[in-house]
């Protein structure tokens, strides 16, 4: 199963692993925000699929998945809720590249 259809198939409560570089995160989606690719004056706009995870010990980041339907060519991006310098809390961009992203229960979802 490739990532696009792993991270398109993921809904609330599902549970989520996300592979990077130098660690994998466990979590639980809790929000996500989904655009279908649509085509425009500018030619194919990608869909975009916004998953929420929250981890166990209450860390949230944002997986931000950009996909076309037509050609085979997604990004995906982690952003981190954390404190920016300016005192706020706020997404910020984690710089991690991701390896791959699983749903660790496999399988149908009942």
């Amino acid at each position: 199963m490739t990532d696009q259809q792993t991270v398109l198939g993921l809904e609330c409560t599902d549970p989520i692993q996300i592979h990077t570089e130098k660690r994998t995160f466990t979590g639980v989606v809790y929000q996500c925000d989904h655009s279908e690719p649509e085509l425009t004056c500018r030619g194919p706009e990608p869909g975009e699929h916004v998953l929420y995870v929250a981890t166990p010990t209450h860390d949230l980041y944002r997986l931000l998945f950009a996909y076309y339907d037509k050609i085979e060519h997604t990004e995906a991006t982690l952003e981190h809720y954390d404190l920016s310098p300016n005192g706020r809390y706020t997404w910020l961009r984690t710089g991690a590249r991701i390896e791959c992203i699983t749903n660790p229960t496999g399988g149908e979802q009942a």
